[in-house]
């Protein structure tokens, strides 16, 4: 009987873990990007390319098309830390994920 019930949860995990990844297919997610020593986030939508600008501490953002977006201006060190702790939460909780699908199917042939 127990072993039902983990083959359910296991199957309705992945069922939601698909079902959120699916989401995130037609989507760039932004990325950090180096430019001049500055860290910037572009990949999104309306920044797909970028140029530098006379001013370090800024970047011109165009959309796949080529039209200019607007300015983006470099992070401070604050947002930077920020973003690269957002980033490792996010990677701990898809391991802590990873290792509960991994509990919830695994099979020991020695239970019985």
């Amino acid at each position: 009987m127990k072993r039902h019930y983990k083959r359910f949860f296991a199957t309705l995990l992945l069922g939601v873990a698909l079902f959120g990844l699916s989401g995130c297919v037609g989507r760039p997610r932004p990325v950090l990007h180096d430019v001049g020593g500055c860290f910037f986030i572009v990949g999104d939508p309306d920044c797909v390319q970028f140029k530098r600008t006379k001013n370090p501490r800024y970047v011109l953002c165009m959309d796949a098309q080529g039209h200019v977006k607007g300015k983006r201006r470099a992070m401070t060190n604050q947002e930077l830390l920020m973003y690269t702790h957002y980033q490792q939460m996010r990677q701990l909780r898809s391991i802590e994920a990873e290792l509960m699908f991994q509990r919830m199917t695994y099979w020991d042939p020695w239970y019985w």
